[in-house]
């Protein structure tokens, strides 16, 4: 079955969308981090409410790759059977530049694909986030999870 992979492209150096990748992901995946993903070895959590995930980065290749393995995960989804189907997935970044201020970032979720009970969530959820990265990166400001506005909506809606 094919894995989740999505690429886009944007005006910015390998040196950039590195640092995006490793070094800015409260700013397009979710402000709820700790942690860090700079190095090989490194260790971060992240969460979007009671949905939680943890990796590790095994690869860390500056400005060409970055893979990040799911250590831990919960999907709080009631109508998911298993909600740690992220565990042992590897999210693998690769970097291609025209060496200019030109590059293209390809995000393989592997292990991702339609086989698993999330996938027609987390499908959606990816292409968001890609997006979210690429406006970061071309202007400055993404649209991650934010764990603020989370909770006053949620509040707003008790």
């Amino acid at each position: 079955m094919k894995d989740y992979q999505k690429s886009i492209t944007v005006s910015n150096t390998a040196a950039k969308v590195y640092s995006a990748i490793t070094e800015h992901i409260p700013d397009w995946w979710s402000d709820d981090f700790s942690g860090a993903a700079a190095h090989k070895g490194d260790q971060y959590s992240i969460a979007f409410g009671q949905t939680k995930k943890t990796f590790e980065i095994i690869e860390a290749v500056p400005d060409q790759q970055v893979i990040w393995l799911c250590l831990k995960a919960h999907i709080d989804m009631e109508v998911l059977t298993k909600k740690d189907e992220w565990v042992g997935t590897k999210l693998i970044w690769t970097i291609g530049s025209d060496g200019a201020n030109s590059s293209t970032l390809t995000m393989l979720h592997e292990g991702l694909n339609k086989s698993f009970e999330c996938y027609d969530v987390c499908e959606p959820a990816w292409d968001y986030f890609m997006a979210s990265i690429q406006a970061f990166l071309t202007t400055g400001t993404g649209t991650p999870y934010r764990k603020k506005e989370a909770k006053l909506e949620w509040e707003e809606n008790q």
